[in-house]
């Protein structure tokens, strides 16, 4: 029953605490949002209060049909949750609905984060402070439009949503001018560059006296100047370090004539691998090569690896003598056939003397073997 008990108030705090966590502290993700669509908690007053962040425009008030427009914005706050994550919408509108900038004829070419959606996250540094950009593309049709900026985060440990909004951005849209520096109508941005390649990247413009280059690693949040030189009719060289392996590098140009500056949207260029230079002969004699060094390299560990020989386990010598005189005494000692044939000639008989024969060198008398049916291994006792 006290189980039970524990269990049930276990459940029950669980669902209260769950119910009293509104304002999504580990932020939602990236993704194309209506306003309202931050999280449920904006649209009860008694779950959000109002942020007291400062959100500054600094893009230009004027766009032309059809063309890459930069909006740029920076955010300083000075209230902020233990997690320090920052919601940032760009918007056409505030009605709740259908206020992404795509609904209003714009087109996102890319966020601060790289991709193309309306809505980010990031973490506010310890300074405060947020700088972000959105490249679009204008409408097609001339008219006015507005760009909004909207915020939402918590503050320390509380469970209510901070929410802050920018005025309307008005931006005149153009037609397109007949000396709007751009990127030549023939050009084609180098999608891969050789790995390790430092050469320069060729830029084709048109209407446009400079030009200036910012690149960075994807990934990165900073970006970096290029060097630029003037190269052929409205032809530049941009200079930026060199990638390896799979990396990656997105630059943008501005193109500029002393009337207008454009910015053009964020390019990227990949990395390959250099392409093979020799014949096919040399391919091969070149594998041959490798072949033969690793079969020497397992000759070489094979030495290596076998077990250390003593010295005296090559030198042999001493076997070799003790075995050659165990040899020896062996024969010296075993009687020949010729020897037992030349005793038995030289042993005399005598009647007198049955059973034993005289041996006229040693001047004994031994037995005789063919008496009484012995064999000659009777001799044996006698022999030397």
């Amino acid at each position: 029953m006290r189980g039970r008990i524990i269990a049930i108030v276990t459940i029950a705090l669980v669902l209260i605490s769950t119910q009293g966590t509104v304002a999504n502290p580990g932020g939602n993700g990236d993704g194309n949002r209506d306003f309202v669509c931050g999280g449920s908690c904006h649209g009860d007053p008694t779950l959000s209060a109002p942020s007291t962040a400062t959100i500054s425009i600094t893009s230009g008030n004027t766009a032309f049909t059809g063309t890459a427009y930069q909006f740029d914005t920076t955010i300083e706050i000075d209230m902020i949750s233990h997690s320090r994550i920052l919601g940032v919408f760009l918007l056409s509108s505030t009605n709740g609905n259908g206020d992404n900038p795509e609904d209003h004829g714009w087109n996102i070419i890319q966020d601060p984060s790289g991709t193309t959606v309306n809505y980010v996250e990031v973490i506010v540094p310890t300074n405060g402070a947020v700088s972000l950009s959105w490249v679009l593309t204008a409408p097609e049709e001339v008219g006015d439009g507005d760009l909004i900026v909207a915020i939402h985060h918590g503050a320390g440990y509380e469970d209510l949503a901070y929410l802050g909004v920018s005025e309307p951005h008005s931006i005149s849209i153009d037609p397109v001018p007949a000396n709007l520096p751009g990127f030549a109508l023939d050009w084609s941005a180098p999608n891969y560059r050789v790995t390790g390649d430092t050469s320069p990247v060729s830029v084709l413009t048109q209407n446009t006296t400079e030009i200036s280059v910012e690149w960075k690693l994807e990934g990165e949040s900073v970006s970096h100047p290029a060097t630029v030189e003037a190269g052929t009719y409205d032809g530049w060289l941009g200079h930026w370090r060199a990638t390896r392996g799979g990396g990656r590098i997105v630059y943008r140009v501005t193109t500029s004539n002393g009337e207008f500056d454009v910015i053009q949207p964020w390019l990227t260029m990949g990395t390959i691998p250099p392409e093979f230079d020799g014949s096919l002969m040399g391919a091969r004699a070149q594998g041959f090569a490798g072949a033969f060094m690793i079969i020497a390299l397992l000759v070489s560990l094979q030495g290596l690896l076998q077990p250390p020989r003593r010295k005296h386990d090559l030198d042999q010598t001493r076997e070799a003598e003790v075995a050659e005189e165990t040899s020896v005494e062996s024969v010296a000692d075993k009687p020949t056939f010729d020897e037992d044939a030349a005793y038995r000639a030289r042993l005399l008989k005598y009647d007198e003397h049955p059973g034993l024969l005289w041996d006229p060198v040693d001047e004994e008398w031994v037995d005789d073997p063919n008496y009484g049916g012995d064999e000659l291994c009777s001799l044996r006792p006698y022999i030397r």
